[in-house]
Order: structure tokens, then C-alpha cells, then sequence
């Protein structure tokens, strides 16, 4: 049953990802093919922003595919951290796109205003094409969102993230296209810095995404309110006269609880291990089955 919740569950997210997947290739061909006719490097840096997306949604089919095997001979605790993995690699994708896109970005602002390049003028089709694509963008970030939220997936979630964020950059390139088409040939250097925000955005929502995907790699303690949960939740089993050595951690989807539980020295073996059962059976019912509990029975003093 836990192997089919795992398939199930790996399949859907393979699907949404994969619908993502096709939308950003669908956009990367149409913003640069009017980028380039339009004149507009700002839709260009969205359709490169758009390959990056691409790439990371490859990325993300092989890793999550991976992630959603069960636990074997080699990888007893399953393999949710390889989930972990493809965020950490999206993440680093999208730092390293941005700060290319920023850095020439800056230099064509600089130039301009100095009045050593000379911008061309940017179509209308590129405002047209920069509205459907924030149209596309925010359907993609409502359902990758809302998935993400019922399967607890970090790279659903990491890929949400990164739709909201194309949705900010989207609307920072409408507005820049707007101002140099209000302002004429004195706001022509809109365009590329516009294109300098869009690799502002991308850079923050990498961090955004690369942050808690480093914390669980690294296996850093869940937050201090999910463990004082913990707490009050193996407290509330009766026998359970307190807890010693408290330590948690994320595997993927899943969280990892050990904890030392203190009891009457007094009581039999199997009296201390019917309460252990108790605990874990009560865990489960707030973390999930899929929640590895490992607990350790110490006589109270």
C-alpha cells in the first residue's frame, strides 16, 4: 500500500511538472521569436528566463522520478531527498541565469544613458505576447500551487514559487513596455532595465527556493513549533512522564522524529513498549504514515 501512495503520488507529480514543462517551451519559442523581431530585451531576458524554467522542469522529472522509489537496501529512509536535490539544482539554475541576464542587462542601461549604444524601439506584439504569457503564468502558479499543497511536495512547491516569480517579472516587462512606449526614444532605456528587474526577481526567488532546500539537505531541525507539537503530542500519551533528546528532521515529503521517552523504571518491557506504540500511532495520525519515528524508553528518576 505505502509503495502505490508513493507511485500515485510520484505520477502526479510527474504530470504537473510535465504540464509546467510544456508551457515554458511554448513560451520560450514565442518570447524569443518576438523578442528578437520586436526589439525587446526585456522579453528576451523573460524568454531566457523561461529556457532556465525549462531546464529545471527537466531536471525535476529525472529527480522526482528517483524520489518517489520506496525505501531499499541501500536508501533506508527512501529516496524523498532526491525531491530536495532537484529544488537545490532549480534553485542554482535560476542564481546563476539571473545574474548573467543582470549583469548585461546593467551594462546596455549604462551604455544607453551614456549615449554610446543607440536602443532600437520595441514592437507591440512584444506588450501582447508579455500579457498572455502573465495569463499563462498565473494559471500554472494556481495549480502547481495547489497540488503542491495537497501532495507536500518541496519541488511542486519550488516550481509555484518560480511561477509567482514570472508573474512579478512579467509584470515588470509590461510596465517597462508601456513606459517606453508613453515616453518614446527618451525611454528607451526602460528595456533593458527592465530586463535587469526581471534578473532581480530571478535571483530572489532562487534564494527563496535554494534556502529551505539547503536547511533539509543539511538536515537542519524542524521549525521550534513543529517540535514543541511534537511534544505536547507524545506528552498527551499516558505513562509518557516526559522526553529526552528531542531530534527532527525533513526527508522529503516526511519528517524523522527520535526522541527518548521517560517512564516508570518500574513498569515491564512490554509495558514500555506499549506505550512506544502509542506514541507512534498517534505521530502518524498528525504527520502522516509515511513519518519515521524512532523512540527510546529511559526509567524516570
Amino acid at each position: 500500500m505505502m509503495q502505490q501512495d508513493y507511485s500515485q503520488r510520484t505520477e502526479k507529480i510527474l504530470r504537473v511538472t510535465a504540464l509546467g514543462s510544456l508551457a515554458n517551451a511554448f513560451l520560450v519559442i514565442i518570447k524569443l521569436l518576438v523578442g528578437i523581431w520586436g526589439h525587446s530585451s526585456a522579453l528576451i531576458a523573460e524568454a531566457i528566463n523561461s529556457l532556465s524554467d525549462f531546464t529545471t522542469d527537466l531536471i525535476a522529472l529525472i529527480f522526482i522520478r528517483i524520489s518517489g522509489k520506496p525505501q531499499d537496501e541501500d536508501y533506508h529512509y527512501g529516496h524523498g531527498k532526491f525531491e530536495t536535490l532537484a529544488s537545490v539544482v532549480m534553485a542554482l539554475v535560476m542564481v546563476s541565469i539571473g545574474t548573467v541576464v543582470g549583469y548585461r542587462s546593467i551594462e546596455k542601461v549604462l551604455s544607453s544613458l551614456r549615449g554610446e549604444l543607440m536602443l532600437p524601439s520595441p514592437s507591440y506584439l512584444a506588450l501582447l505576447v508579455s500579457l498572455l504569457a502573465l495569463l499563462i503564468k498565473l494559471l500554472l502558479h494556481r495549480y502547481t500551487q495547489r497540488w503542491a499543497t495537497q501532495l507536500k511536495s518541496s519541488a511542486l512547491r519550488a516550481k509555484a514559487l518560480d511561477h509567482r516569480s514570472d508573474t512579478l517579472t512579467l509584470l515588470a516587462v509590461i510596465i517597462g513596455l508601456s513606459g517606453t512606449f508613453l515616453l518614446g526614444e527618451r525611454g528607451l532605456f526602460l528595456e533593458p532595465l527592465t530586463a535587469f528587474i526581471v534578473s532581480f526577481f530571478i535571483l530572489r526567488m532562487g534564494w527563496i527556493i535554494l534556502l529551505p532546500a539547503f536547511n533539509e539537505l543539511t538536515e537542519k531541525r524542524l521549525p521550534p513549533e513543529v517540535e514543541a507539537e511534537i511534544e505536547a503530542q507524545v506528552l498527551s500519551t499516558p505513562s509518557a512522564q516526559g522526553i529526552h533528546q528531542l531530534r527532527t528532521r525533513s526527508i522529503g515529503r516526511c519528517y524523522a522524529i527520535e526522541l527518548c521517552i521517560l517512564v516508570d523504571g518500574a513498569i515491564s518491557v512490554t509495558s514500555g513498549h506499549d506505550i512506544t506504540l502509542a506514541i507512534e500511532q498517534t505521530l502518524r495520525e498528525r504527520y502522516g504514515d509515511h513519518t519515521y519515528i524512532t523512540i527510546h524508553v529511559e526509567p524516570a528518576l
